[in-house]
């Protein structure tokens, strides 16, 4: 029936059967059967014809007002289906630590959008291990965050070295240890936000290694008081209104600046970590996945503050 619906709007635009059917590329017979059709059909008499050509109907002037609404929405239904194939066929799910968030995921993000303005978007923002969780079920297809010693082994799990990142330690202005440079054992004093998921809830996912225990135990961190929190801004907040000190990127150092969190003089380097991209080895030849680490990589290498 839409199909006559559709020949019918031709045979109204024209006013000429002959035409019609050429831009229809139909025979003129069949048009004219296919148009006979639709009057039985409908009941109703839509063309009055004579030598000249045809002209509608009270009836046929109705339905042409009424099919081309149709067509207008079946057309508007076609485009919505294609961009709702397309906003799930490229639809971007990944996860990164709110330092990656702020130096460079959030402008790939934003060339995203610009050239997929209809795909879908799904942002995780957590510590590696709530991210790897994450990975392994299925909700994100890739996350960047620092590489997981003592990860447990997952066949199917690769990671891609992005750059080595060096942590400072953040303080509020007017914090006690910025009269001096700090060793380990000072720091140990001060208690630690730590931006990190609870690790009970993830211990399945990462083994004690000796690189995980010297770092523990050079730091104190078995031994002193730590402020845990998943979000930053709580984080920071903490920071603002406590003694307590936070180990995170250097690059971060103007962002922290914005809320008057300064970094420590160090006698040693606090920590130094891999950071790259965690993802399935079915994704590494996803052209999408491909292109979004080749745009980490450009963005990095064009902004040496990041690592």
């Amino acid at each position: 029936m839409f199909k006559l619906m559709l020949q019918f709007i031709q045979v109204a635009k024209a006013q000429n059967v002959t035409q019609a059917a050429n831009n229809l590329c139909l025979s003129q017979p069949t048009l004219s059967h296919n148009m006979n059709k639709l009057e039985e059909k409908l009941e109703t008499k839509l063309f009055n014809r004579n030598s000249k050509g045809i002209r509608l109907t009270q009836g046929g002037e109705l339905l042409y007002e009424q099919a081309k609404m149709m067509q207008n929405l079946y057309e508007n239904t076609l485009v919505k289906l294609d961009k709702n194939k397309l906003r799930h066929n490229t639809e971007l799910k990944i996860g990164c630590g709110d330092a990656w968030w702020h130096l460079f995921i959030r402008d790939c993000v934003q060339e995203f959008r610009g050239n997929y303005p209809h795909s879908n978007i799904s942002i995780d923002v957590g510590d590696h291990l709530h991210l790897m969780s994450l990975l392994l079920s299925g909700d994100i297809n890739l996350f960047v965050g620092h590489e997981i010693l003592g990860l447990a082994q997952y066949e199917d799990v690769l990671f891609h070295p992005l750059f080595i990142n060096s942590d400072k330690v953040y303080v509020r202005k007017g914090h006690p240890l910025l009269e001096k440079t700090c060793s380990n054992e000072d720091l140990a004093r001060f208690p630690s936000v730590d931006l990190a998921a609870q690790t009970n809830r993830f211990s399945h996912l990462q083994h004690q290694t000796p690189e995980r225990s010297s770092h523990q135990k050079r730091h104190y961190l078995q031994e002193k008081v730590i402020y845990q929190t998943n979000s930053l801004l709580t984080a920071i907040d903490l920071l603002q209104n406590s003694e307590a000190i936070l180990a995170y990127p250097a690059s971060m150092k103007d962002y922290f600046a914005n809320f008057d969190l300064v970094e420590l003089k160090l006698q040693a380097c606090f920590n130094k970590a891999s950071v790259g991209v965690y993802l399935y080895k079915d994704k590494n030849q996803d052209k999408q996945t491909i292109a979004l680490l080749a745009q980490f990589k450009q963005i990095i290498a064009s902004n040496p503050n990041i690592a």
